[in-house]
């Protein structure tokens, strides 16, 4: 089977981690694999082409405009023409609006996985996306707050929508204590340091401000703990002057930009996701199939990942006393730490596997 991916970017995010698995499992299953990004190449587009994938750019840069999108367009069916997929599988806004478009010149099977909250883009976005919705031969909701939105605000059919969650391979993300020693050394942390760690892109969406917040005020009562916040983006100069003034030098790290989280699981103890608006976040699901319990927002599905007082906590995204008193006691009770782990490591293999033989499936049943 010729199967075509088309993704907004390949930049270090959910839903092209997710992409770069789903694509590689697919290779390896020994269909012939492309992949198309609207942006020029990312952190994860440089792995996949690493890894042996066939994956292109159309150099789309910076915001909607008529005439470079009808450019991209044109180029884009350009592509599909070329390759003569089986199957089309696009991600992100901006991929699935064109693949939509160019369905309504071309002939193929097109399947769309959203991969980002639909309620946060504005109406006139929302309205085109309503108004072409119907090329889709399937939608895949990748949690269930998105299939929720897509059937009762966008008024998708019932009939196309399927839900297929995110989801691990548990053979690259588990448990290793040796690595994890190895991992810890190289940080200089020792067994009593205490590592929260952040992996989203450093945004106002993702509310990175008041987990710093809390941190700070967590810091400021234990020494031992530290924060790994990895990603980079629009708001990291504002945080980085947050850390310098509130002298967290020593305790607070930015990675930068990364295309593989699973060291950086390894030296932490405790994954925090505070962010206002999320689906279902990969880092979530990597981090806990590691065996690490969370803290988050109540937003999207992570509440229905993390239950509260089980496997972590669940919080109000603008409650920074609340946030500093649950770290706290993450911080405070290694015996709570390793259970409420254990349960997170348990939820991922029961409910949340990786969807990648789903989605081939679903490819042989429409193509």
């Amino acid at each position: 089977m010729k199967i075509l991916y088309v993704s907004s970017s390949t930049e270090t995010g959910g839903a092209e981690t997710a992409l770069r698995a789903l694509a590689l499992y697919a290779q390896k299953q020994g269909h012939t694999v492309k992949v198309i990004s609207l942006k020029p190449l990312g952190a994860v587009g440089a792995d996949m082409r690493q890894a042996g994938l066939d994956v292109i750019s159309l150099h789309l840069v910076g915001k909607i405009r008529p005439l470079e999108t009808a450019g991209v367009l044109v180029r884009l069916m350009q592509e599909i023409e070329s390759f003569g997929p089986d199957i089309v599988h696009a991600m992100l806004y901006r991929a699935i609006q064109l693949c939509r478009l160019a369905k309504r010149r071309l002939p193929f099977t097109l399947l769309t996985t959203p991969h980002y909250d639909l309620s946060r883009k504005n109406f006139f976005l929302r309205l085109i996306d309503r108004a072409l919705k119907e090329e889709d031969n399937i939608s895949a909701a990748e949690s269930q707050a998105t299939k929720a939105y897509l059937l009762q605000k966008q008024k998708y059919s019932d009939k196309k929508v399927r839900l297929v969650t995110n989801g691990v391979d548990r053979h690259i993300f588990r448990p290793n204590v040796h690595l994890q020693t190895k991992e810890r050394e190289k940080w200089g942390f020792s067994a009593q340091d205490v590592v929260f760690v952040c992996a989203a892109r450093l945004s106002k969406e993702k509310n990175h401000r008041l987990l710093l917040q809390s941190f700070a005020s967590v810091a400021a009562k234990n020494a031992r703990v530290k924060l790994l916040l990895c990603g980079d983006g629009p708001e990291k100069e504002d945080l980085a002057e947050f850390v310098r003034s509130h002298a967290l030098e020593k305790k607070v790290f930015f990675t930068g930009e990364v295309s593989d989280i699973y060291p950086f699981l390894l030296v932490s103890d405790v994954a925090v996701l505070v962010s206002f608006v999320e689906s279902l976040p990969m880092f979530l699901l990597e981090a806990c199939s590691c065996g690490l319990p969370a803290i988050v927002s109540k937003v999207g599905d992570m509440p229905l990942l993390i239950r509260h007082g089980i496997n972590g906590f669940v919080c109000n995204e603008q409650d920074s006393v609340l946030l500093s008193a649950l770290m706290a006691e993450m911080a405070e009770n290694k015996v709570l730490r390793k259970k409420m782990g254990e349960e997170s490591s348990a939820r991922i293999q029961r409910f949340y596997p990786n969807p990648a033989q789903v989605y081939l499936k679903i490819y042989e049943e429409i193509k």
